[in-house]
């Protein structure tokens, strides 16, 4: 009888561990994932408010340049938990900003 006991405790816990685990990760997944845009959106953001300050005359709008303007503080890529390189930069196509990660 006692072992019984055990066993359904056993099991009860494996189940819950199997549906948990998975679920947890995905969660830690997408949250890394939206921060990162959050991030880049903010990164994008700050190139669009340079240039129509006119602040920022070239193509391509460096983060350096957004740091050294106060556009920006240091930012680390919540992916690799690193800060992001300073020769990436922001770039106006078509209207449309985007960053490009180096």
């Amino acid at each position: 009888m006692n072992n019984n006991k055990i066993m359904i405790t056993i099991a009860c816990v494996t189940i819950v561990l199997v549906i948990l685990v998975p679920s947890i990760i995905l969660v830690n997944t997408r949250h890394t994932e939206k921060l990162y845009n959050s991030t880049i959106l903010k990164i994008t953001e700050a190139g669009k408010k340079c240039v129509n300050e006119d602040k920022c005359h070239s193509k391509k709008i460096f983060l350096k340049e957004l740091y050294d303007k106060k556009y920006l503080e240091k930012l680390v890529n919540p992916k690799t938990k690193q800060y992001f390189d300073e020769n990436s930069y922001v770039i106006k196509k078509e209207g449309k900003y985007t960053f490009i990660e180096n």
